[in-house]
């Protein structure tokens, strides 16, 4: 936030933008290589729909992607992330660019962005749309504007039971999701308490968390379903809370919420969603959970 005050001599809100600096360090591998603008090898779209982590990148670009159409009909498709595998994965699939925003703010992580065009954005929508929840609506709205007028997405089922070659799509999607908008750590804590005979007492935990982050309440609602689905079993919480910080017209932020994963469950999850998990950061962290459930099985044991 940045104040400064008015003719008046009042304080008064104003929006700082961060300086950046954006440069390409992927160039798009069929311009490095001679291809005409718009024109791709044969088989390279069918290709793609065979290997494709559709729900992955559906729950992806829901998070921290965005979906824009140029006045002269022009589809852009892109999304920014502080980790590069992702954007990686995509750009290698689509043969596509990778820029490096830089801020100049040291207190500011690096975000590599990845940009889909015309032919690669539509097809790219066309795949991931029946999977989407936040953005389904506008990726439709897109291919019926440019392609397909009768076009909408289908339904994707959440009854494993009667189709369980669906659970792994909906696993994806989870992923997606995780790698944009979910948080997951562990860092120690002390706890002081009173007794009447040794008086102050501490010791020591490791504190664990693991959520998702979203303004968007609706994605969040569709992961909590899967959760709770057979053969899932986890039990996650909703809550809600109202931003305290101001956006760029200085109006209150909108607001959050958040979908808990109890401790007992974080190391159960991890290990049941890193494979779909392409953050390494993240992913990890099915390690050191296990290696968390290892020491309090000693400490236990030598009580």
């Amino acid at each position: 936030m940045a104040w400064k005050k008015n003719a008046d001599g009042v304080l008064e809100y104003y929006y700082k933008k961060e300086k950046d600096k954006q440069r390409i360090i992927q160039k798009d591998w069929f311009k490095e290589n001679g291809y005409k603008k718009e024109t791709f090898p044969p088989q390279f779209f069918e290709i793609i729909e065979k290997t494709l982590k559709r729900g992955y990148w559906a729950y992806a670009i829901d998070g921290d992607g965005w979906i824009h159409i140029y006045k002269e009909g022009r589809v852009e498709v892109g999304i920014k992330l502080k980790d590069r595998e992702p954007i990686q994965e995509l750009a290698d699939i689509y043969g596509a660019s990778i820029s490096r925003k830089d801020f100049k703010n040291e207190n500011w992580e690096s975000q590599y962005v990845l940009k889909l065009y015309s032919k690669r954005a539509l097809h790219f929508l066309r795949l991931i749309c029946p999977y989407m929840t936040e953005k389904r609506k506008k990726a439709t709205q897109v291919i019926n504007n440019l392609t397909d007028p009768k076009y909408h997405p289908p339904k994707i089922s959440m009854d494993f039971r009667k189709n369980s070659d669906l659970i792994g799509p909906h696993m994806e999607s989870i992923g997606g999701f995780f790698d944009t908008e979910g948080s997951v750590g562990m860092k120690t804590a002390t706890i002081k308490y009173k007794s009447k005979k040794s008086g102050d007492k501490y010791y020591y935990i490791l504190r664990t968390w693991l959520h998702f982050t979203n303004t968007d309440l609706r994605p969040l609602r569709k992961i909590k379903k899967i959760l709770e689905t057979w053969p899932f079993n986890f039990n996650p919480r909703l809550y809600g809370s109202k931003s305290t910080s101001l956006n760029k017209d200085g109006k209150p932020g909108k607001k959050s919420y958040k979908l808990q994963i109890p401790p007992r469950d974080h190391l159960l999850f991890m290990k049941m969603f890193s494979p779909w998990i392409l953050i390494t950061r993240k992913r990890e962290y099915a390690d050191k959970f296990e290696r968390q459930r290892q020491i309090y099985k000693l400490c236990d044991e030598n009580k």
